[in-house]
């Protein structure tokens, strides 16, 4: 997945992700606004067809690219759990 940051700063980020699912972009938007730390968390989609997701996230404190990087980190162990449940039971 290609990701381009289109504007940064110490509290904000702006991302275009090359990608087609929008699946993906909902579970990460969820996880950061539940954290503390975060102030907005949003994506944007123009025209389905033509442009690109771009992922927005604005932090009360710290880093975005951090919230982001933890976000990540607790969606791949929330899926890796359930994949283990359903091993056990299948």
């Amino acid at each position: 997945m290609k990701i381009n940051i289109l504007e940064r700063s110490d509290k904000e980020i702006y991302v275009e992700m090359d990608i087609t699912d929008m699946t993906l972009l909902h579970p990460l938007v969820e996880v950061l606004i539940r954290d503390k730390t975060v102030d907005v968390a949003e994506y944007k989609i123009g025209h389905p067809e033509l442009d690109k997701p771009v992922l927005h996230v604005k932090t009360k404190s710290g880093k975005p690219e951090t919230a982001i990087k933890r976000a990540s980190k607790n969606i791949i162990e929330t899926f890796t759990d359930l994949k283990a449940g359903f091993e056990k039971e299948f």
